[in-house]
């Protein structure tokens, strides 16, 4: 299977949940992992060894055509990077072979070794592994482009000091349009996704590979507390 012809201009499902999350079990998730295939999900987002290894085990058995795009979160003191943060991280997700990796490809300070010192380690033990980089910014864009990564998401605009409020769907059209003109990689819409229209305006409106909703579709909590912040005002 070629994940980007498997995946182009269609729907990648978020399905995750740590820490103290309610649905942060592994038959709980993998439910909703299934849920979200019989939905029509081309691929999934999976975090924590577990979960992905239940995931893939549930489409394995049935012969499921569902590539995965793999991350651990991890946090580690003194760094604000959690995302697939180490090679340690990468090891752990080389054994399982998703089809995707992806790690946080901001330039923020990491916990341990350089985001190139990461991408020359999953190049050495597998050249052909797809790699994306989650960024917030142009500078991280361009970046992780030179670097060599095969995807760039905008998975973390908003969610760092620099780009905070960044994440609404003017500021997300406005950045991905620039993502599309100024690098070779594929490029990923994910996060700030509400909505199934947004979704579809981004897909046939620009020129971006897929898009990647989580919190809207398999984060209960998020979308009643969403639905709360609207109503209490």
């Amino acid at each position: 299977m070629n994940y980007f012809n498997h995946t182009k201009k269609t729907l990648i499902v978020s399905c995750q949940a740590v820490d103290k999350e309610p649905l942060n079990d592994t038959k709980a998730i993998t439910l909703m992992a299934k849920a979200c295939i019989q939905g029509g999900a081309t691929s999934l987002r999976l975090s924590q060894v577990p979960h992905i290894k239940s995931i893939k085990n549930f489409i394995s058995k049935n012969k499921l055509n569902i590539p995965i795009i793999a991350i651990i979160k991890k946090k580690y003191k003194g760094s604000e990077v959690f995302i697939t943060p180490t090679i340690k991280e990468v090891k752990d997700l080389l054994l399982l072979k998703p089809e995707v990796i992806a790690l946080d490809a901001t330039l923020r300070k990491r916990p341990k070794e350089s985001l190139e010192e990461i991408v020359k380690f999953i190049r050495t033990k597998n050249p052909k592994q797809i790699i994306m980089a989650d960024c917030s910014c142009k500078e991280d864009v361009l970046n992780a482009d030179k670097l060599g990564f095969d995807i760039i998401g905008t998975t973390l605009r908003g969610y760092t000091k620099n780009t905070l409020g960044k994440n609404n769907l003017e500021n997300n059209f406005e950045f991905i349009k620039w993502c599309t003109k100024h690098v070779k990689a594929k490029v990923i819409l994910e996060g700030g996704v509400w909505d199934p229209q947004t979704a579809a305006n981004a897909l046939k409106k620009t020129d971006i590979h897929a898009v990647v909703v989580g919190s809207a579709i398999t984060r209960p909590l998020e979308i009643v507390k969403k639905y709360l912040s609207v109503i209490n005002k």
